[in-house]
């Protein structure tokens, strides 16, 4: 192998230094003076290499650990973002759900409140007047139909009346038996709104009229069938 090749470096130094340089050489065992101060600088240039190299390597090291740990609190940071999001749409998707069970109980309330009869709808509302079903409906097959089903049909000047015969046959009671008077407000705690309803189309009809000497209804109704 070749000898690397070497440059001259001339140094003047003072007195003292000369001296001391050649104590300190002689007391390690140098040749020479040049040897020494060979030696000093060769371990002063390694060791800074040295140092440098290291703070270097640190670095990069640093570098290299940050960039990774930023790139898994960028990942952190994203599952955050996306549970936060799952977390809204598990809301959003149980307000829909509690929606459209809330919407199919209502449908089925409708579709089981379509599928009564007209003589169930009658027992449940015990009064059902003409003037106030849909215009749509053929009122003399409702009525016939109702009428075939039992229930109590009245025929008034205006409209035809049906009546839950249970019904009808305890505001008979109430009405001929039992009230001894003419006074609407007392009539009206003795039938019921529906009944006091009732009555109300049937006097305005003269079909029930007050006899002030008996103090009785008398039942004067025209009941069909």
């Amino acid at each position: 192998m070749s000898e690397k090749k070497k440059r001259p470096l001339t140094v003047y130094l003072d007195e003292d230094l000369f001296r001391a340089l050649a104590f300190l050489s002689e007391k390690e065992g140098y040749p020479s003076i040049l040897d020494y101060v060979v030696k000093l600088i060769k371990e002063r240039v390694e060791g800074a290499e040295k140092g440098g190299l290291e703070d270097s390597v640190k670095a990069r090291v640093a570098r290299i650990v940050q960039d990774e740990l930023n790139k898994q609190l960028q990942v952190i940071e994203s599952l955050r973002r996306q549970v936060a999001e799952l977390y809204e749409r598990v809301d959003y998707l149980t307000s829909v759900v509690e929606e459209i069970k809330s919407r199919a109980a209502e449908v089925s309330e409708q579709r089981r409140e379509r599928r009564k009869t007209g003589i169930e709808r009658l027992r449940e509302e015990k009064v059902v007047f003409e003037s106030g079903l849909p215009k749509k409906l053929n009122r003399d097959a409702f009525f016939n139909y109702l009428r075939r089903e039992g229930a109590v049909v009245i025929e008034t000047s205006k409209e035809r009346i049906a009546v839950d015969p249970d019904f009808w046959e305890d505001f008979k009671t109430k009405l001929f038996e039992k009230a001894a008077t003419s006074d609407e407000d007392e009539l009206r705690k003795a039938l019921g709104d529906k009944g006091f309803m009732l009555f109300t189309k049937l006097r305005d009809d003269n079909q029930v009229i007050y006899d002030p000497v008996t103090k009785k209804w008398k039942n004067l109704v025209n009941v069909t069938g």
